[in-house]
């Protein structure tokens, strides 16, 4: 069966005030099965967040291309069919929670009837109802990503890019966001790809981990998660969950020292 998505042979360098170049990754291939939760794992520096604004075309690739249903959507932005969540909420202070749901779609030029019902829908889907009217300000740190989340599913993306959407937030938050998280996954059935710096996060969620490796970046290594679905949070303490972890972190470890 053929890939939903595929990245083929990416290439990125960045360039340094100097004139020089400074490579992020080379030659990166992989493929997302449809509705698979693909979760990217890698140093700090390693371009987890550039790859997935190459993907999404917010950034221009070097080399290489990204297929969408086997056509190619390279650098062809929001248009393709991707939703994007940002680890910064990036939502916009003078719009209202509904006005930042409603924003995606109207850049799409649906009707407003449309975007009304699509935007009730998905503000519910993600537990803010009732706080339609309310400012950015206004909201916890938890709740303005709920709007980031609803904003991006709203767009009906085939595929939902996720970079550290919960990095920002406190230990207890993050927990119950991840929850939320596979609650609306399967129940919209989106292909994810989330970026995450923790094993734990990626472990709870993914069904396959990528593992890069250091500037220029690699695949390390891919791991299928062990865990079937649907998963509870007393997952974390399990002694197979703890054993993964400590596997991935010597990897980690190990890729850091080369």
């Amino acid at each position: 069966m053929a890939a939903k998505l595929e990245v083929r042979g990416l290439t990125k360098r960045f360039e340094q005030g100097t004139g020089s170049t400074v490579p992020v990754f080379a030659e990166l291939s992989f493929e997302v099965a449809n509705l698979e939760f693909l979760a990217i794992l890698g140093p700090s520096g390693c371009g987890k967040s550039t790859l997935l604004r190459i993907i999404d075309g917010l950034v221009p690739a070097d080399a290489g291309a990204v297929f969408l249903d086997a056509k190619e959507v390279t650098g062809n932005g929001h248009a393709h069919g991707m939703g994007f969540v940002f680890q910064s909420f990036d939502l916009f202070p003078w719009l209202t929670v509904r006005g930042n749901v409603e924003f995606g779609m109207q850049m799409l030029n649906l009707d407003r009837p449309e975007c009304r019902a699509r935007g009730s829908h998905y503000i519910e889907l993600v537990g803010l109802s009732g706080f339609e009217e309310a400012y950015p300000y206004e909201l916890s740190g938890g709740m303005q990503q709920r709007v980031g989340i609803a904003r991006a599913l709203a767009i009906h993306p085939e595929v939902l890019l996720m970079d550290e959407p919960f990095g920002s937030l406190d230990v207890q938050t993050r927990d119950l966001l991840q929850d939320e998280l596979l609650r609306i996954w399967q129940q919209e059935k989106k292909t994810v790809i989330f970026v995450t710096h923790s094993i734990e996060e990626a472990l709870y969620l993914g069904d396959r981990i990528l593992v890069l490796s250091p500037r220029p970046s690699q695949i390390d290594r891919v791991i299928d998660v062990p865990f079937g679905r649907p998963r509870a949070d007393d997952i974390k303490t399990s002694p197979e969950f703890l054993e993964a972890r400590r596997e991935i972190w010597a990897l980690l470890k190990h890729s850091a020292r080369i």
